[in-house]
């Protein structure tokens, strides 16, 4: 038999010649862009009232100023597991930390930073390969009062449609969409709604509609969230209470281009 060299079949797309924007602000290629996903999970949407979709059936309360906070797991087996977390500062510039827990702190460990808004948190190291978060991991006040993010078993990272647009930054919304495990009746339905504080203190609902089971919304010309505005994606049941998942999709753009 006769031998054959290796033949390597290129593609424009290789070399960034005809490659799609928005693989190339994925692959960082695209000076002060950042793609933003964003995904809630909440088991039992309340029939009281809106909630974001995250990890507790409650509202959100954020910090009113920048400050120290405490990381803890339910779980001692948590030794060894390291958690990123994400978060803006008193002035909304973009500040992390990473921390691991021991045997001995896993009950409270203080961060370093003082945070005033978080963003999200992630298992970035585990003790044993092909394992996540063993018990509840949150990030409260060091009273232990107030969660403002958490880990709940298993998942690895946070499912919260709670953000906050960093200083010198524009959040553009290209897509959100929902699901729920509601069934086809009269009584029987969700409202969601896109719920906003600018850094003004002003509040706005930017998008509210009733929907069954679930629900997509696309933007053609993608909706500008400004500088320090918290968002929150939000839900109430109607009927009973229901299991809801959020995704959200966008892209963070630099205000003066600079790199980050």
């Amino acid at each position: 038999m006769t031998s054959q060299a290796y033949v390597i079949n290129d593609s424009v797309t290789k070399r960034g010649v005809t490659e799609p924007f928005e693989l190339q602000v994925s692959r960082s290629q695209i000076t002060g862009h950042s793609t933003v996903s964003i995904f809630g999970y909440q088991a039992a949407i309340p029939t009281t009232g809106f909630i974001p979709i995250w990890e507790n059936a409650t509202t959100y309360t954020y910090p009113a100023s920048a400050i120290t906070m405490t990381l803890l797991s339910s779980s001692a087996s948590d030794a060894g597991v390291t958690v990123l977390i994400n978060g803006l500062d008193a002035n909304y510039n973009q500040i992390s930390e990473s921390i691991t827990f021991t045997g001995a702190n896993y009950t409270g460990v203080n961060t370093t930073n003082s945070y005033f808004r978080i963003n999200n948190m992630s298992v970035t190291a585990v003790p044993t390969a092909g394992t996540s978060n063993i018990g509840t991991i949150q990030l409260q006040n060091t009273g232990k009062t107030i969660t403002y993010a958490q880990i709940n078993i298993g998942i690895g990272r946070t499912q919260s449609a709670i953000y906050t647009v960093p200083n010198g930054f524009t959040f553009y919304l290209n897509r959100s969409q929902g699901w729920s495990n509601m069934v086809y009746t009269s009584g029987s339905y969700g409202t969601y709604r896109t719920w906003t504080i600018n850094s003004a203190g002003v509040n706005s609902l930017v998008t509210q509609r009733p929907f069954v089971a679930n629900f997509v919304s696309e933007r053609l010309y993608p909706n500008a969230y400004a500088q320090k505005t918290d968002i929150q994606w939000q839900m109430s049941a109607t009927g009973s209470a229901y299991a809801a998942g959020f995704v959200v999709e966008g892209v963070l753009v630099s205000n003066d281009g600079t790199i980050f």
